[in-house]
């Protein structure tokens, strides 16, 4: 093989340029309209319409379906690579950055915007591992596509309908969650839980507005004055938060639904609080099933897989107006057949209190034999490249675009030992292992197209 490494030394400005264009899209999911022009928002549309002009201009065939997703094509065969990433983003609160989270700002050796490490900037480590192997002349024994979507965060609605028109690859992977890879994916499930409230002191309650994220901010309105309590216990507890005229304010810490445990949710704060002064039904349900429960043991739904490891239960919502509530809950489920132990467990639940429950959505278990050809050679391309024969490849709670592909795969980017910051303020990734990356994707196509 022509030495590669030059090839990624002269391309870094380019990488940076491209991730630079790519990241000032505010590619958030503002609104869903289907069969629209711009079916997830103007700024998914732009980053998209951004990556075909990027490789028509690099000499790829691209092909758009519906402004949902795209392709960028090289090489040819009855046989397909798939590369898939996505270049939707989650929300950003500003004030919580300490830069333009819609600017490429460096510093530290760190590239600091959202979409960063997820997903954006491993997207441009993808494309310029491609680009390069097309630029020394490497003939691939298939067609890969880097398949890019515009709705992995909210549903991946976007490869539902690019998969509509398109062939699924026979073999591929997603550079959307952490090395060394990434076999297993658990099942998913979110519900609502609704109900009336008609003796609690509440009277305006919101926190929360995505199913995969703990909620870091919770307000809420009570209907007697409670402010001197409310202070001394975010005081005592060590909690923080204020309040702002009627406005009972929580703070706490972001974190990806996958791993609740990491967050500090805000809805649980503020119903601790409650408790102390609250013996409503509502304040009794949620700390009786809910508050400071991240793995389902208080419902009774939590349960353990030695490859899957552990349920996960994030109350990601909670809504509170005019006497009608809703709670909005993600689990992460180590096998498919827990789905009837969880809608068990809420039939159970909210006919003790007379709520009522609707489940929103469920993802099946996503699993790829580790002694897989797949597996063994990204495993091999990683191990050359870093000299980590310690770390074996793992299952996660988090679900990537792998999982629309029966033979696919999470592959990076993100390094064992760094710092996850998926999802939270002031997402960055690490400079040297944004060139590393696109020296792992190079080997990895070229190796699984030869």
């Amino acid at each position: 093989m022509i030495d590669y490494k030059k090839y990624i030394e002269n391309n870094k400005d380019y990488a940076i340029e491209v991730l630079k264009n790519l990241v000032s899209f505010k590619s958030v999911l503002d609104e869903y309209k289907e069969n629209s022009f711009s079916p997830f928002g103007e700024g998914n549309k732009k980053a998209l319409e951004y990556m075909m002009q990027l490789g028509q201009n690099d000499g790829f065939v691209t092909k758009n379906i519906d402004n949902y997703a795209m392709h960028i094509e090289y090489g040819d065969g009855e046989e397909i690579l798939g590369i898939l990433g996505h270049l939707d983003v989650v929300p950003v609160n500003a004030n919580d950055w300490n830069s333009d989270p819609f600017t490429l700002t460096y510093k530290d050796k760190k590239f600091y915007a959202r979409g960063s490490i997820d997903d954006k900037g491993p997207v441009v480590a993808s494309y310029i591992a491609l680009k390069i192997l097309k630029d020394i002349g490497f003939k691939p024994n298939k067609k890969i596509r880097l398949i890019l979507g515009c709705d992995e965060e909210s549903g991946s609605r976007c490869l539902q309908r690019y998969f509509k028109h398109e062939p699924k690859p026979s073999i591929g992977f997603s550079p959307d969650a952490e090395f060394p890879l990434i076999y297993g994916e658990k099942a998913m499930m979110s519900y609502d839980i609704l109900g009336k409230d008609y003796d609690s002191i509440i009277s305006e309650f919101s926190a929360g507005d995505r199913y995969n994220i703990v909620p870091a901010i919770a307000k809420m309105k009570l209907k007697k004055d409670l402010k001197n309590e409310y202070l001394e216990f975010l005081k005592r507890n060590n909690y923080h938060g204020e309040v702002k005229g009627d406005e009972y304010i929580a703070y706490g810490l972001a974190s990806h639904a996958m791993c609740p445990d990491k967050g500090i949710n805000a809805i649980f704060i503020l119903f601790k609080f409650l408790q102390e002064f609250d013996n409503s039904q509502l304040v009794k349900f949620m700390n009786k099933y809910f508050v400071d429960d991240t793995l389902g043991l208080k419902i009774g739904y939590n349960y353990y897989d030695e490859d899957m490891k552990e349920l996960t239960s994030n109350l990601a919502i909670f809504n509170l107006k005019d006497n009608n509530f809703k709670l909005g809950v993600n689990c992460r489920i180590p096998l498919d057949s827990l789905f009837t132990v969880i809608e068990d467990c809420l039939k159970r639940i909210t006919k003790e209190f007379n709520y009522s429950y609707n489940i929103l959505s469920t993802s099946l278990r996503h699993f790829v034999d580790p002694n897989s050809y797949l597996v063994k050679t990204l495993m091999s391309v990683y191990q050359s490249v870093t000299n980590d024969y310690k770390n074996p490849p793992v299952t996660i709670g988090g679900g990537t675009y792998a999982r629309e592909l029966s033979n696919a795969v999470a592959f990076g980017p993100l390094f064992v030992g760094r710092e996850d910051v998926c999802h939270i303020a002031n997402e960055y990734i690490n400079e040297d292992d944004f060139y590393k990356a696109i020296e792992i994707y190079l080997l990895a196509i070229y190796k699984l197209c030869s």
